[in-house]
């Protein structure tokens, strides 16, 4: 005899934030747009981190992003690990890759 809890047939009961995000009609275009946005940005710091250390207005003029957005998300990554402190060139912090 088969327990129908156990059935491989038997669906999953919903984690909580899967029962509100239904009940709230899934994630707004907006959050997914704002999360897209940031994405972009963190590749192309990565992307521009992997090339040498940079000061902020180099990553800001070579991503095209305002440099006190560049600085917002370099404190981001920076405290999440990815993101090191280097030597001060011309007054500026350099930033170089984690583990690069």
């Amino acid at each position: 005899m088969t327990d129908s809890t156990t059935a491989p047939n038997a669906a999953k009961p919903k984690r909580a934030i899967e029962v509100l995000r239904e009940r709230r009609g899934g994630i707004p275009p907006e959050l997914k747009a704002y999360v897209a946005n940031q994405q972009k940005v963190y590749k192309a710091l990565r992307a521009a981190l992997k090339a040498g250390p940079r000061t902020v207005p180099q990553l800001a003029a070579e991503c095209g992003i305002p440099a006190p957005e560049v600085m917002w998300h370099l404190m981001a990554m920076r405290r999440y690990g990815e993101v090191l402190d280097g030597a001060e060139e011309n007054g500026y912090l350099l930033y170089t890759l984690a583990g690069a």
